[in-house]
């Protein structure tokens, strides 16, 4: 009897022993004992620092040290000093089963992950369990380390769960070759997935250096968008690097709710159309915390959108923040309740701005762009209502129609900054129609060559004016 008491004793005290604490379970599985997240109130990492993040053929230029470094927990997972209980014990394999239930690794679904294999079709068979799950927050997970080829792919909801996670850690590839390309329209494109998260710190890039060399907008046609949005409800993008799009990087269509946060978006200024994000027929679009560096507009905002929020941008080089252009070919195109506050534009060709053609009708109207910093921008704040696209020109207006696009409302506060131009402030309104309750307040633009003198021009608008440097005429 008595042996048999010490043996069991022995055999318990053998099972206490091999039992594995929580935060072993974490070191044996993998799990990240490190984690970096990006701070709400930083953007990531700037300059040089940006320039070797994205590791690409970018031409390098300065922007100064104007980030923050993120915030780092040291602790991905670290169990209480002795507050363990046998339901905590319990639960934690639990919740590591369910939270394996729900991640699908496109590596286990034939992905090569090597940048010269074709891993279109593993990533599909993967967002077809992720989209048919229910189980969590089901994620299709891009693994870092690893580079994916993939071809033009349609990311189609609606899925069964209430969101679904596109973690991407890793990096994705466009094909290098135009003709490679089976759907030369667009290259990856999400339809219809309300709630779709998209982040996990990796890249995107649309290798577009091959279209810029061989296609203009005289003889092809090239892709309209890298990442397409499309009816996706509730967004939420962050926390990924975008590069080097054929065209427009992020084009945001017929989508409720969007949140866009800690982002990097960047091709040569001299890349042509490569607008940073693209809105079209969108409402309560949030854009903040992010850098937009390309050779169009680092936002664009066109027809159909409203409620639209940008803050805390960093942009440049480019075209500037836009709505519009509006009115295109006769068009009828609205655009309403636009706010731009706290951004930055640096070594742009236009600032604040907003651009509709000639013949067109609809309106622009309550917009406002508040507590913006100038650094040597062509053209800083503009309104025009007579724009002409130089790359094609002959096409899109339509004079002597008696009709344009209406712009009123509109206010320019807290502008601050050099001037790389001659002319700081256009105001070139229709000749008709004309812009009316444009209010510029507290501006001071100055130019970027001491003693040089900026002026400014306005033309067909009603409004009013307090604490103007350059002074407007016509206000």
């Amino acid at each position: 009897m008595e042996g048999r008491i010490l043996a069991t004793m022995f055999l318990f005290m053998i099972i206490m022993v091999a039992s594995p604490s929580p935060s072993s379970c974490a070191r044996l599985n993998g799990f990240p004992t490190t984690y970096t997240l990006r701070d709400d109130g930083a953007i990531g990492y700037y300059g040089d620092q940006v320039a070797a993040a994205t590791s690409n053929s970018f031409h390098d230029k300065e922007y100064g040290d104007v980030f923050a470094t993120p915030n780092t927990f040291k602790e991905y997972y670290r169990p209480l000093a002795n507050r363990q209980t046998d339901d905590d014990l319990q639960a934690f394999p639990d919740a590591w089963r369910s939270l394996a239930k729900s991640e699908f690794n496109v590596m286990n679904y034939g992905a090569v992950g090597n940048g010269q294999v074709d891993d279109t079709q593993a990533f599909l068979k993967a967002w077809g369990d992720v989209c048919g799950s229910t189980q969590g927050l089901p994620a299709l997970i891009i693994p870092k380390g690893n580079t994916f080829l993939l071809n033009s792919v349609e990311f189609k909801g609606p899925c069964k769960a209430a969101s679904v996670n596109f973690q991407l850690s890793g990096n994705i590839v466009a094909p290098n070759n135009i003709n490679a390309w089976k759907d030369k329209e667009k290259w990856i494109q999400f339809y219809d997935v309300e709630g779709l998260i998209i982040n996990g710190g990796g890249q995107i890039d649309g290798q577009g250096e091959v279209w810029w060399k061989v296609c203009d907008n005289s003889n092809c046609q090239r892709p309209t968008s890298v990442l397409h949005i499309y009816q996706c409800d509730g967004l939420r993008l962050s926390d990924i690097t975008h590069i080097n799009s054929p065209r427009n990087h992020i084009f945001i269509m017929g989508s409720n709710g969007v949140q866009i946060s800690d982002i990097l978006i960047r091709a040569p200024d001299e890349s042509p159309n490569t607008d940073g994000i693209k809105i079209s027929r969108s409402t309560n679009i949030n854009i903040h915390n992010s850098f937009i560096g390309t050779g169009d507009d680092c936002i664009a905002i066109i027809s159909g959108s409203s409620h639209i929020n940008i803050t805390n941008v960093m942009c440049g080089p480019g075209h500037g923040i836009s709505v519009g252009s509006l009115g295109k070919e006769g068009a009828y195109n609205t655009v309403e309740d636009v706010q731009v506050r706290n951004c930055t534009l640096k070594g742009t060709d236009n600032g604040a701005r907003i651009k509709t053609w000639q013949g067109g009708s609809g309106y622009a109207r309550n917009i406002s762009f508040e507590d913006i910093i100038i650094q040597e921008v062509k053209n800083p704040i503009i309104i025009d209502q007579k724009y002409i696209d130089k790359s094609i020109a002959g096409t899109g207006t339509l004079l002597g129609q008696g009709s344009a696009v209406k712009v009123s409302d509109v206010t320019f506060r807290n502008i601050r900054g050099s001037v790389a131009g001659e002319t700081a402030i256009t105001l070139d309104c229709d000749d008709q129609i004309g812009c009316k309750n444009i209010v510029m307040d507290n501006i001071d633009l100055t130019s970027s060559v001491p003693g040089k003198k900026v002026s400014a021009q306005c033309k067909n608008v009603q409004g009013f004016s307090t604490s103007l440097s350059p002074s407007v005429p016509c206000l």
